[in-house]
Order: C-alpha cells, then sequence, then structure tokens
C-alpha cells in the first residue's frame, strides 16, 4: 500500500478543476477539525477470519456495496475565507479503490502480539487529506487465517453509521451473492438501526447503535419545540464548563504518536446477562463495572493510589431517529465517572449504575451536541482551544456499539470476530470499545504508548475482574462453579 503523504493544512488546490461540491455539516466539519498528529480522529477496527481470504474477492466486495455510497468515493476540500474555513466533500477525480485497500503478510510467528504490533504501527500512518478518507488492509497469516483491518475518518460518520455500512458488506450465509453486479446482493444486511442483543430495552448506558439510554432524541425534539429545559440547559452547561480536570493517574499525561492496542476474548453475552439479573443491574452496567476495576488494578500496579478517585470517561450517544440511516455523525458526548476507588466488585457495580442512571435522566447529550455544533462553523482555533479544554476533564473514552446477534458472512468466508478502537481527542490516551457480535462482547482498548504501553495487561484485568462478578453471581445462586473467561483460559468450568 502506497505511503500515505503527509496532510496539509488546506486541501484541494484552487487551480483543481471545479466539480460537484457537498457542504459539510458543521458536526462533521467539528470532527474534522478533532484530528490532532497524536491523536486522528479516525476510527479502527478489524475482522477475523479463521480462513484465507483473497484480496480480488476483498476488493469485488468493497466496490459492489461500500463505493454505492459516495462518500466513500469523496475527497474533503477545505477553503479559507475572511473568519473561518469552510469544508466541503468532492468526488476524487482520480480515485482507485485499489489505493485504499492494501495488503500485507504478518511476519512470523503469526500471533496476537505480532498482530497488534502490526495494527498498531498501521493506524499511526495518516490519512491523505488528498483522497477518501479511508483504507483498510488485508492482514494475511494470523493463525492461519485472514483479518481485515478498516480505518474510517470520524467525519464521515459516527460509529452507528458506520457499523449499519460495514455490516451491509457481509451475508447471512457463505452463498450470499457477494459478485452480482447488476444489483444488490439478495441477501446483504440493510441498512436499518441495530437491534443486536446489547442493544436490547434495558441497556442504561448511551450508545452508539441500538437503544438510547436517556431517549436525548426526545430531549431535540422537546428543545426544538421550545419546552421548559432552558434552566437545565444552563445549569447543565455551567456544570461542564466548571468541571474539574481529571484525577492524576497513569492515564493521564502527554501523549504522543505511538500507540498500543488489545482486545480481550469473547465473553458469552449469557453470562453478562447471568450477573446483570443476579445483581439488579444491566449488560453495560456489569461490562463498565468490570473495567473501572481493571483500570484500578493498572494504577495500582504503576505504583498509584486510586482510593477514593474517580476518573472521567467521555462516552458518545447516539442521538438518531429510528428511520434515520444518513451516513453522518448523529451522536452526542456525556461525562461518566469510574469509581475506582471503590476495591469491592458489587460496591463498584452498583456505583457505576448510580452515575449511568443520572447520565439518562440529564440533559447533558443536548448541551454537548449544541456545543459540538457550534465547533463547526467557529475558527479552528477557537474550536481546538474548546477541545482541549473538554479532554483535559478526562481520562478515557467509552464506547459500546451493539452488534448483530447472528453470525455473519463476508466474501464467502465466516466472520469470527470483530473489534474496533475508537478515537480519542486532544490529550485523551485511553479508548475503549465494547461490540458485540454472535452472543459474545468483545472489548478493544487502545492506549497511548508513554502512557500505558501494556494494554493487554488492562484487558487481562478485565477479564478476571468479570469472572469475580460472574463467581459472586454463581455464588448467590446456589454457589455453581466459575465458568467465566479466566476459567476457559485456564481449561476449567464448563466449555
Amino acid at each position: 500500500m502506497p505511503t500515505p503523504r503527509s496532510p496539509p493544512p488546506i486541501t484541494a488546490a484552487e487551480s483543481a478543476p471545479m466539480t460537484a461540491r457537498e457542504p459539510m455539516s458543521s458536526v462533521d466539519r467539528a470532527w474534522l477539525m478533532m484530528d490532532d498528529p497524536t491523536n486522528p480522529m479516525v476510527i479502527n477496527g478489524f475482522w477475523i477470519f479463521k480462513e484465507m481470504l483473497a484480496y480480488e474477492d476483498v476488493l469485488a466486495v468493497l466496490e459492489a456495496r461500500l463505493l454505492i455510497h459516495e462518500r466513500f468515493r469523496q475527497r474533503v476540500v477545505q477553503r479559507r475565507g475572511p473568519f473561518r474555513t469552510r469544508a466541503y466533500w468532492e468526488t476524487d477525480p482520480q480515485f482507485a479503490p485499489r489505493a485504499h485497500v492494501g495488503r500485507v503478510l504478518l511476519p512470523p510467528p503469526g500471533d496476537r502480539r505480532t498482530l497488534n504490533d502490526t495494527m498498531a504501527r498501521l493506524l499511526t500512518v495518516p490519512l491523505d487529506l488528498e483522497r477518501p478518507l479511508w483504507a483498510f488492509t488485508l492482514i494475511q497469516g494470523y493463525q492461519g487465517g485472514s483479518v481485515f483491518f478498516g480505518r474510517i475518518h470520524h467525519c464521515i460518520g459516527d460509529g452507528a453509521a458506520l457499523v449499519r455500512v460495514l455490516l451491509s458488506l457481509a451475508d447471512l450465509s457463505a452463498e450470499g451473492e457477494w459478485r452480482a453486479p447488476d444489483g444488490p446482493p439478495q441477501q446483504k444486511l440493510p441498512l436499518h438501526p441495530l437491534t443486536g442483543a446489547a442493544g436490547r430495552r434495558g441497556a442504561a448506558i448511551p450508545q452508539e447503535g441500538g437503544k438510547k439510554g436517556g431517549k436525548p432524541a426526545a430531549l431535540l425534539s422537546l428543545a426544538a419545540r421550545g419546552a421548559g429545559l432552558a434552566g437545565r440547559f444552563a445549569a447543565t452547561l455551567a456544570k461542564l464548563a466548571l468541571m474539574r480536570t481529571d484525577d492524576k493517574t497513569a492515564f493521564k499525561g502527554d501523549v504522543g504518536v505511538g500507540k498500543a492496542v488489545a482486545w480481550s476474548e469473547g465473553i458469552p453475552l449469557d453470562d453478562v446477562k447471568f450477573v446483570k439479573n443476579r445483581m439488579g443491574a444491566t449488560v453495560n452496567d456489569v461490562l463498565v463495572a468490570a473495567m473501572a476495576g481493571a483500570l484500578r488494578q493498572y494504577v495500582e500496579a504503576r505504583g498509584g493510589d486510586p482510593e477514593g478517585k474517580e476518573i472521567r470517561a467521555m462516552v458518545p450517544v447516539d442521538i438518531r431517529g429510528p428511520e434515520d440511516t444518513k451516513l453522518t455523525n448523529r451522536f452526542a458526548l456525556v461525562y461518566l465517572p469510574l469509581p475506582i476507588g471503590i476495591a469491592a466488585p458489587v460496591d463498584r457495580l452498583y456505583e457505576t449504575k448510580r452515575h449511568m442512571d443520572a447520565i439518562k435522566r440529564s440533559p447533558e447529550a443536548l448541551v454537548t451536541y449544541r456545543v459540538i455544533a457550534g465547533l463547526g462553523v467557529v475558527s479552528d482555533k477557537i474550536a481546538r482551544r474548546v477541545r482541549a479544554y473538554y479532554a483535559d476533564k478526562v481520562s478515557v473514552v467509552l464506547t459500546n456499539v451493539p452488534g448483530p446477534p447472528q453470525r455473519l458472512y463476508f466474501a464467502g468466508k465466516a466472520l469470527d470476530t470483530i473489534v474496533f478502537w475508537v478515537p480519542q481527542s486532544g490529550s485523551i490516551g485511553v479508548g475503549i470499545s465494547i461490540f458485540s457480535y454472535g452472543g459474545q462482547v468483545n472489548v478493544g482498548l487502545i492506549t497511548d504508548r508513554g502512557l500505558a504501553p501494556d494494554p493487554d495487561t488492562i484487558i487481562a484485568a478485565f477479564e478476571a475482574e468479570f469472572d469475580s462478578l460472574l463467581c459472586l453471581a454463581r455464588a448467590g445462586d446456589g454457589g455453581a462453579s466459575l465458568t467465566g473467561v479466566t476459567a476457559r483460559k485456564a481449561g476449567l468450568g464448563a466449555p
């Protein structure tokens, strides 16, 4: 794959031939402006296949299904005005799919560490702003199969929109007619809001797909009708403006270009549901509480004292209506305290639940969505200052995108695992991504290499923390044996 050029400050020279242009929305432009050399605003993810994919088959699927969306043929054009820069989408006159789809052979021994190191290198390469802002790499040789690694700039769309687009590349069976040139594949997944198991009614954390915690779309509707939210809006805006800097831990500090990545073993969704039912919580309460415990362990291992501390996570909130499938950004941000200062797993779970329930009742999503939209119409300098101010208030970005409950196929091969890594903004050094697929939950973790160079230890701690909750839940259910992630790795418990 060609090495991308360093992005210039303004793209598309004035001398270039004029083509049809589409103004970029203020929200999409805000995410474009959040790009930083140390934290590109790019969503990264990968699919694992136990069989080898063929490059030409992959290219054929992308041409037939991805490139029907005009946005993936368009580049960003920016024109500087007297007060601010305006951004447009413009069809790339030299667009070539092969320039966006690379292939590499994983070096020996072809294990998880080698794969993670390879992807960590790929995700630090800047996307070329003179081209459409996406790239895929077919990585061959991972445990005898393939990995399909993708990178898409956040200005193209949010997690919910991009998941719908990417899953439309897949089929419900190996015989899906993905090569059909004269029409859409007959078995491809439709572009409608996902209804994955992790997004069903009862989830407490706001998600980028599925049900919406706290119904922020309803808040937007109320605001549009002039309902009496002005007081709460002003109070919330004041609270955000006066929010103190996050507690100093191993996760706060100067960030650099280098990143490290890790991901969990698949956790059976039925196990997570068992814990949440026994504890009177939600699926997301359980998973986030386990991650808070893992972050606590990491702080302790680095010589810090987490007692009594909380760190904040920036959490995306989907504000789409049920029929809104446009490829754009339709989400806001809320701030979730993670109770790393609580040692007892159950106490930490209930404190996590308390914070999540508070998010559902707050108009915070409405406020931040308005702020983000405003950033897209002010000068770049002001927007970057605001971004830096709010990024300093948090340590982690945490996102949850529910996927389909059924197993899928891509280019005729079974899709075994789906993982993604959420981008971080400004000085944030940790990104946590939860994704459910085929009855399993995987957690992806990306960290700044200078702050937390060993995210695999956090993932191991997360798995152990979840197993602790599962063990406590089973003990309360009659003392059944532990069958969690740690037990499976050790060859213990039920398969």
